[in-house]
């Protein structure tokens, strides 16, 4: 294992998961982040030499790349054309250009190797570049105010019956970056990044084009710090470990991202878990997807084809126009999705919020914009969806609405509109005192919108308009301060319990619809088709939003 601590603690729930602990080993430790979910608790502490950016250079072994040959001044390593083999702990510094080899890594299974790249360009014909076969732990330090590249071969050569490496820089065993230079990786071959064990990185400004996976740690990632642009044939991030339910998880504890994905943005096969950063998901199939998916803080800005947030919702297959790649999530894993801060944006296609078991919102606030067709949903859970705080505005179609479950704490209003809303028309929800408590503009068409915040009390009047401008600050659609004017009044509504429901004229909705918290029928059935589901009268969609004649949605896609 890695020098990091990490600990995945499984915790009893209702008929989940029986307690179970994973600890790896490390005295030396020197920062951590740690998140507490429902069912697990994941704790990562990264070590000193993790984040130590800085080396002895005089007890540090040179190698000079010239070229097709290489030159080695000091112990532990040796060249032979264009290949450096290193065999022994130690530093190893590399300055110049390869243009055509390999360093290879093939030390103790006891030895830490830190390779220092000190403005040093790689490239290999037929193979990745950097091969750490055998280490300990291998760690890529990027020195300070330095380029570095990296550049591996369209196609490999290997020996018959192997299939690694597999990524321009690939480490069989633990794999740590760090420093504060540049790093350009283009993996033409596959992946970019990849390790079999833990993969860490806890600083450096790297940019990484893929032909598939970006970044990919099987066993687990950990990422305190960086900076990363990645344009990925597959997955932004990967942890796909599914041998093992205590590992293939996903932390991200710091760290500005920038992600273009054909696949998932960020994808874990067990656990997700965000605390801090900032991320920028511009392009991908799925944002974030795993068993479980946790946003403790940061910034998370997500575009999907399919689904912005998903718990689990590949392992069927399901999904618009079929998935670029099924994922496998075990059955006896808890899924769900719990965000207890942090500022979420989502513009969906599929749902935006999908949770193949139950939705936990503590805190934090959330953006929904999307979908637009009536066989998916904003809001989306199988289990139970419970608001004890934050802030929501969730804004879709109508086909396929639901609420937060009633167990809920904070109490929570769903409009139904009896026509499209056209993209850009304003929200507001005012108290009695006229005060703007919510004023969203979604970005684009919608019927239908659900929204929560803790200044929603019970047993209080408050305003609903339609359209007009509001003088506050704007970001992502979501106003703050400021006053509405122009606005259409449509209805006063009284709070009367924590979930209510209104059609947008100011009637009572009543009953189920699209299974847990939304109205008409009793919920859906495995498979997700709710046969007795039917709009309330009068709230029949019009054409572009229109379920089946049946009412009966497409299977549920995940």
């Amino acid at each position: 294992m890695n020098k990091i601590r990490i600990k995945l603690l499984s915790l009893l729930t209702a008929a989940l998961l029986a307690a179970s602990v994973l600890t790896g080993c490390s005295n030396d430790t020197s920062s951590s982040s740690s998140t507490s979910d429902t069912t697990s608790k994941i704790k990562v502490e990264y070590s000193s030499e993790d984040i130590d950016g800085t080396w002895d250079d005089s007890a540090a072994t040179k190698v000079s790349l010239r070229g097709n040959s290489i030159a080695v001044d000091g112990s532990g390593a040796s060249a032979n054309g264009g290949t450096l083999t290193i065999k022994s702990a130690g530093t190893y510094v590399l300055s110049g250009t390869l243009t055509d080899g390999q360093i290879v890594v093939d030390a103790g299974q006891e030895d830490t190797v830190k390779i220092v790249l000190n403005g040093a360009e790689l490239k290999s014909s037929n193979s990745a570049p950097i091969y750490s076969k055998q280490s300990k732990k291998t760690i890529i330090t990027l020195a300070k105010d330095t380029s570095n590249k990296i550049e591996d071969a369209a196609s490999y050569d290997y020996a018959e019956g192997e299939d690694e490496p597999d990524a321009a820089v690939f480490s069989q065993d633990d794999l740590t970056i760090n420093g504060a230079g540049s790093l350009s990786v283009t993996g033409n071959f596959n992946n970019g990044i990849g390790s079999k064990d833990d993969l860490v990185i806890t600083g450096g400004n790297i940019a990484i084009t893929s032909a598939n996976d970006a970044l990919r740690g099987r066993d687990s990632i950990a990422i305190k710090g960086g900076t990363f642009a990645i344009t990925a044939g597959g997955d932004g991030l990967q942890s796909n470990n599914d041998e093992d339910v205590e590992k293939g998880w996903i932390s991200i504890d710091g760290g500005v991202f920038k992600i273009t994905a054909e696949s998932d943005g960020i994808q874990a096969t067990t656990s997700l878990v965000v605390n801090s950063g900032t991320i920028d998901i511009a392009k991908c199939y799925e944002g974030l997807e795993g068993a479980s998916v946790t946003v403790n803080g940061g910034s998370i800005k997500i575009k999907a084809d399919d689904d912005g947030l998903n718990a689990a919702g590949g392992k069927d297959g399901s999904s618009v126009n079929v998935r670029p790649g099924e994922n496998s999530f075990s059955n006896d894993s808890p899924y769900f999705i719990r965000i207890t801060g942090g500022y979420v944006t989502i513009d969906a296609e599929g749902d935006g919020i999908d949770a193949n078991g139950s939705l936990y919102i503590s805190g934090g606030t959330m953006l929904v914009n999307g979908p637009t067709n009536s066989g998916n949903g904003a809001l989306d859970y199988d289990g139970t969806c419970d608001v004890t705080g934050g802030t929501l505005a969730i804004a879709g179609s109508s086909g396929m609405v639901q609420s937060p479950s009633d167990t809920s704490s904070q109490s929570s209003l769903t409009v139904y509109y009896s026509s499209v809303q056209k993209a850009g028309t304003l929200v507001t929800l005012s108290d009695e005192s006229g005060k703007p408590v919510l004023s969203f503009a979604p970005s684009k068409d919608y019927q239908s919108i659900v929204i929560s915040s803790p200044e929603l009390e019970q047993g209080k009047t408050y305003t609903l308009n339609s359209g007009g401008t509001n003088s506050g600050k704007l970001k992502d659609g979501l106003y703050t301060g400021g006053t509405v004017s122009g606005t259409t009044k449509l209805a006063d509504i009284k709070l009367s319990s924590i979930v209510t429901r209104i059609s947008d004229d100011g009637s009572e909705v009543t009953g189920r619809m699209g299974g847990p918290g939304g109205i008409g029928g009793q919920g859906r059935p495995e498979g997700g088709k709710d046969v007795n589901r039917k709009p309330p009268e009068g709230m029949e969609p019009p054409d572009g939003m229109q379920p089946p004649e049946d009412m009966t949605p497409p299977a549920k896609e995940q």
